[in-house]
Parts: C-alpha cells; structure tokens; sequence
C-alpha cells in the first residue's frame, strides 16, 4: 500500500518532471555520460524510516555534497581551533570554483573547492612528499567516515577520479596558490588527489536522505544507531551549510527553502531540516549557479507544501503521541440491551484511540500516521484524539483527514475528536491551498465520551451485518441484534 506520504512526493515530483531547464555538467566529460532524465527523492526521517520515490537507486558521484562530510570530519580528527585556523566560515558569495580567501588568506569557507581542497590536506600529514600508498590510506579513512554517516558501505567510481584528474586544471591551480599562501600544510597534489577521490564516491537519494538524518540528529545514524560524530560538530556543519551550502545563490536559498543544504554537479542535493528529516534529491541538469535546476525546485516545493523550512514558527514536537490505549477503562452505556452490553464488553480491544499533543507539522503527521498504519491489523475503529494539539498546518490536516480514507479501504471506521474544531477551521482557511485532491473527514466529536456510543454503534453494526449475512446465506433472513 502506498503511503499518504508516498502520494505527496509522487504529486510534488510530478510537479516538478516538466523541468529540465539547465543542462549536464560537461566541463567533466565521464559526468556528460548520464541520463539527463535522471530524477529521484528520498526522505528519511529522524527514527530512519525512508520514503524513496523515482530513481532512488540510481546511483550518482557525490561531488560536492562531500564537502561537508570532510570538514566534519576535519573538525572530529582535529578540533575547532586548528581547523577554524586554516578555515573560515563566511559565505563567499561567489561561484564554487572562484579562488576566494579572506584577510588572512585562509578560505572563506569550506563549502567552496578553495576550502574543501584544504579540507582534504588537513587529513594528511604536514609532509612535502606524500606517495599515493599514504593517499590510499587516508581515502579509506575517508570513505570509512562517509559509509558511516550513509548507513552503508560506498564505493569509488574510478572513471569520474580519473576524468576528474585529467581535466581539473582549476582545482590544481587552486591548490597550487594556497601552497603559495603558506596554508598548505601537505603536498598539494596529494591533497588533491584526495579531494578528487571524495568526490567520486558514488551515492544515491537514500544515501544523501541518512546522511541528512545522522547530522539532523545531532551525528546519530538513525539507521545503524551509531554515533557518528559529535552533537558540535554536526550543529557547526549545518550552520556554515545553511549560509555557505549553495555558493551565490545561498540568500534566495534561505529565504525560499530555508534547510541546510549542499548540492554537486553530479546532481544531487542534500538538504537537512535539523532534529527531524534528511532529504536526498537527484536531477543532473544544473542551472547557472552549478546546481540541479529541478532538485531545486523539488526542494522549494518539498518545503513550501510539506511546512519544512526550518523557521516554521510552529512548536514542533517529535514525540506527538501522547498515547495509545483501548476503551477498557469506559463502561458501556445503558442504552443497550444486556446482550448487546455483554458483546461490547469482550471486544474494546478492538477500538484504539490515539491522543496527539503539541503543535502538528509534517514531521509529526507522518510519524503518527505511519503508527496508526502499521496497527491496521490490531483494531476495527480508530480514535484519534487532538484535544491537546494547537497548531495543524494544512499537510498534517490532510493527513488526519486521510484516516477515514485509510480505514475505508480496510473495513474499518475512523473517528476524530476535535473539542475546539481546529481541523475544521484549518479545512476553511486552506480549502484552495491543497497539494493532493480534498479528502472526506472522519466523523468528528466535541471529546472521548460523546464518540463512544458512535463506536459502540459501529462495532454491532458491523457484527449484525456479518450475522444477519450468515443467516440469510442459510434460512433467508434473520437479525441478530433486536431492541433491548
């Protein structure tokens, strides 16, 4: 069954296909090799539940998302001080490949090839004659960190290192005029061949969505469970990536995404909304800043319609289940006869209800109904209960109206109570602003004790109606439940 999030990836990609403004980078004539038509999208959220839509399995060389892997990794081998000594953290303003340095000569930033070359040589040793058997081994290092994060073991495309190394007079002279500059610590070429290497990494979408989802949770593999990194050093890395992460175009960026991110002229985007989701995106044609056209687009939909710029002013709560529970503690009312009464009496476990607290976004919507789905088979009725929410931005409304249509489709009933009629307002105020086509509501009530008769009634209909089938396949006719 295809989730409700399957369905608005699927609606957005849609959305989005009809792009292909831009063009394949050709300056590396191994990246001209493939499919323009490329598209893929992965979200994987903060638990590691991944949502892959398109060619998620295409796998594509990282390029530049792995700049911030390196500088992360940088500042763990490291520490801050003498990696802030040899890197800056000002945005650049200028195109990735631009010589650009500060006062001090050192790289504006990391997020730039000037400072993702001198990334590279700090993971060397401070020596002027590095043999390639000492590269080798610090690449395995390298790629050991990059596994790590991605939640599996990556590989190197060795046709794109060698392309790469055959055409990359730029980054050969910008190495060669920081080893001018004295901040160079390493053999240049030997801090080249390694950045060149880190870049030929082959990922796909759901390798950049873990990624994403290990610095979103503070340098935790949501997947593995391992600690990749420190909780620091994944908070500095996002914050020189939201204001360095997409070179000139890093201001329109902020403003219209807002997420932390880094894109490569491979094609993919990496973008991270912090504590919650990591987000993976692939579409090789590039638009004049170097970066995928229709991944950008994708990215500005994913967090115009789905409410994920991370200054959503919404008091986000990850746990947004208070808790689940059965009926057992309510009694059954008098208004049934004693046979109807006993019957209701062995099957409240067949109701469960739902209570949601905190202010309901995309991320929390997704985790509940994820929840709920993965219950289907434990219960007949569903009760969510919202009395404790405040805020239902119209993605997790749609996806509490998506209840009924879930239940609906496996004999069930769903039921929501709503004492303050938020949802219904929230149906008023975004009736024209819909991402996906309206969904029916789920009967909603004023609190818990005003839905049970409903329920109730729900559970006899649904077992006169199994009975009285029986009775009619046998003798014609037949009612199993009468007055009182």
């Amino acid at each position: 069954m295809i989730s409700h999030v399957d369905g608005y990836l699927e609606h957005i990609m849609a959305v989005c296909c009809d792009n292909r403004s831009g063009a394949v980078a050709d300056y590396i004539p191994e990246l001209t090799r493939v499919d323009p038509e490329g598209y893929g999208l992965s979200l994987c959220m903060h638990d590691g539940h991944i949502y892959s839509r398109g060619d998620a399995g295409t796998k594509f060389t990282i390029q530049s998302v792995s700049k911030p892997l390196t500088y992360a990794f940088a500042l763990t081998r490291l520490g801050f001080a003498e990696t802030d000594d040899k890197i800056g953290v000002e945005p650049s303003g200028e195109a990735f490949n631009q010589v650009s340095v500060d006062d001090r000569r050192r790289p504006k930033n990391p997020m730039i090839n000037a400072g993702a070359i001198l990334a590279a040589s700090l993971l060397l040793p401070p020596v002027r004659d590095i043999g390639p058997g000492l590269v080798d081994t610090v690449f395995e290092e390298v790629t050991a960190f990059y596994s790590a994060c991605a939640g599996r073991r990556l590989s190197l495309d060795v046709d794109v290192w060698h392309s790469e190394a055959a055409t990359g007079a730029r980054n050969r002279a910008i190495a060669y005029m920081l080893d001018s500059f004295g901040v160079i610590d390493s053999d240049p070429e030997a801090a080249l061949d390694l950045y060149l290497r880190q870049c030929s990494l082959q990922v796909t979408t759901d390798d950049l969505a873990v990624i994403g989802a290990t610095f979103a949770n503070g340098g935790a593999n949501p997947r593995t469970g391992r600690q990749v990194l420190a909780p620091e050093v994944a908070q500095r890395v996002l914050s020189v990536m939201t204001t360095c992460g997409m070179y000139d175009g890093a201001g329109d960026w902020v403003t219209s995404v807002g997420l932390p991110a880094k894109s490569g002229v491979g094609g993919g985007i990496l973008a991270i909304l912090p504590g919650q989701l990591g987000i993976g995106v692939y579409s090789p044609r590039l638009d004049q800043h170097g970066n995928s056209a229709r991944g950008i687009e994708t990215c500005r939909h994913l967090s115009t319609d789905l409410g994920l710029h991370m200054f959503n002013l919404t008091r986000e709560s990850r746990v947004t289940i208070r808790a689940v529970r059965d009926i057992s503690e309510f009694s059954v009312g008098e208004d049934w006869g004693e046979r109807e009464r006993g019957y209701l009496r062995t099957c409240r476990d067949r109701v469960r209800v739902y209570e949601l607290q905190g202010d309901l976004t995309f991320s929390g919507a997704e985790s509940a109904m994820r929840r709920l789905e993965s219950d289907l088979d434990d219960f007949e009725v569903a009760i969510v209960d919202i009395s404790r929410i405040g805020i239902v931005d119209p993605v997790a409304r749609t996806m509490l109206l998506s209840i009924k249509h879930t239940l609906d489709e496996r004999g069930g009933r769903g039921m929501l109570v709503d004492p303050d009629g938020v949802v219904r307002r929230s149906v008023e105020r975004h009736r024209n602003d819909e991402i996906l086509p309206d969904l029916a509501a789920p009967e909603a009530f004023r609190g818990l004790d005003p839905t049970l008769p409903h329920v109730h009634t729900s559970l006899l209909d649904a077992v006169a109606d199994a009975e009285a089938f029986q009775l009619k396949r046998r003798y014609g006719g037949g009612e199993m439940f009468g007055p009182g």
